[in-house]
This record gives C-alpha cells, sequence and structure tokens, in this order.
C-alpha cells in the first residue's frame, strides 16, 4: 500500500509538473529586430524603399497603440512618408518632401507617449531618414 501511495504521489508530481512546462507559451519579440538594411551592396532605391518600409512598420505600430491627438500625428507622419515615396519611385526625389516627412516623425516622438522602446526605433529610423536627407543633398 506504502509503495502505491510513493508512486502516485511520484506520477502527479512528474505528471504536473510537465502540465506546468508545457504550458509555457513562447510569446515572438514585440519588437521585430530592426534587420541590416542599411547595406550599399543594394541598388539605392531598393535600400530607400526599405529604409522607408521599415519606418512605416514602426509608425504603424505606434498608432495601434496611441489614441486621440497622438494617432493624428502618426497618421499625418505616415501620409508624409507615403507621399514622399510615391515621388521618390516615379522619380522625382526632393530633399525638402524628405526634410518635411522628418519634421512629422520627429513631432511623433516628441509629443506622443510611446514606450521607450518604440521611442528608441522611432529615433533611430529619424537619423537613417536625416543620413538619407544628407546623402541626397551631397
Amino acid at each position: 500500500m506504502r509503495n502505491l501511495l510513493i508512486k502516485s504521489l511520484v506520477g502527479s508530481g512528474l505528471l504536473l509538473g510537465g502540465l506546468t512546462l508545457g504550458a509555457q507559451q513562447y510569446y515572438p519579440q514585440q519588437y521585430p529586430p530592426q534587420g541590416d538594411y542599411q547595406r550599399y551592396d543594394r541598388g539605392r532605391g531598393e535600400y530607400r524603399n526599405e529604409l522607408l518600409n521599415r519606418v512605416k512598420t514602426d509608425l504603424n505600430w505606434a498608432q495601434s497603440r496611441a489614441n486621440g491627438d497622438d494617432r493624428w500625428r502618426i497618421t499625418r507622419a505616415i501620409n508624409m512618408l507615403n507621399n514622399f515615396q510615391s515621388r521618390m519611385n516615379s522619380g522625382n526625389i526632393e530633399r525638402w518632401q524628405l526634410d518635411r516627412t522628418i519634421d512629422y516623425v520627429q513631432r511623433v516622438l516628441d509629443n506622443n507617449r510611446l514606450p521607450d522602446r518604440m521611442q528608441q526605433n522611432l529615433s533611430n529610423d529619424v537619423n537613417r531618414l536625416r543620413d538619407l536627407s544628407y546623402r541626397l543633398s551631397s
């Protein structure tokens, strides 16, 4: 009888331990890795589109967690980014439009209440956009 009790306690303990280990879920990263989209061995247009798409992805993520005026600011920044990207893809690149787009993204950073990681991502995006603007002027 005692042997049966010990075996059932050990077995139930192993079963309970296995269930708790199996119940732990893997949550993917909240922020996808930035990736190396500043590679210069690709075509210039491809790099620019990849950069602009990354900024749009970060802005869309911020917009999904924003409310009220914050959402409106983010929507304006996304619209400016889309306008610049469509003009850029048609071959009409004007630096002042990119600078204006950068200003709108910077306003999102300055005036919104975003998580620290999201602010860091957008700040990196603004720096990369400024680098692009600098390269367009030279």
